[in-house]
């Protein structure tokens, strides 16, 4: 539930930012990996949002709050509008990070291992803030998932996304 109160737009979606923000890391402290070489906690999540438009402006927000001590948030927005070899960009890069099926590949990728060594915070979030292109044709695999409430049908295949590729139950 987000206070509204006759609020404008920017107060909404900077609490929205705040609130999705606390939920990630209370799902990234029940769902994360450990890096096999430095010992952080690593989580690959997805934020889900029915709109471009306020997306953009909870990315900034999220961007802005930052993340607590001892956290590091990667964020990366994904998005339909962005021009054709910009989004091809995005999705190679998605696609080759969240294939989870061999669970410590992610931990070899040059970017995330990158992310990894020039950050010294215990806890590293990677987070997705994406609009409904998300759940269309990719394969992708998140350790987890937050959801702007939406259709049932559009909720049912996020949670396709999640774990995705591993057969162990989630913690």
């Amino acid at each position: 539930p987000l206070p509204i109160h006759e609020q404008g737009n920017e107060f909404i979606r900077r609490e929205f930012a705040r609130i999705v923000r606390d939920a990630t890391l209370r799902l990234h402290a029940d769902h994360h990996s450990s890096d096999p070489r430095s010992g952080k906690r690593v989580s690959f999540g997805l934020i889900r949002m029915a709109n471009i438009r306020p997306l953009f402006d909870v990315a900034l927000a999220l961007f802005q709050l930052g993340a607590p001590e001892g956290f590091r948030i990667h964020l990366c927005v994904y998005h339909s509008q962005f021009p054709l070899l910009i989004r091809s960009a995005i999705e190679r890069r998605l696609d080759t990070a969240l294939d989870r099926r061999n669970a410590e590949a992610v931990f070899a990728l040059p970017e995330v291992r990158a992310c990894l060594d020039h950050h010294a915070e215990p806890d590293q979030l990677f987070v997705v803030l994406g609009s409904p292109v998300t759940e269309v044709g990719r394969d992708h695999d998140y350790d987890w998932a937050v959801v702007e409430p939406s259709s049932m049908r559009s909720i049912i295949k996020l949670v396709g996304r999640v774990r995705r590729h591993r057969k162990a139950p989630a913690a």
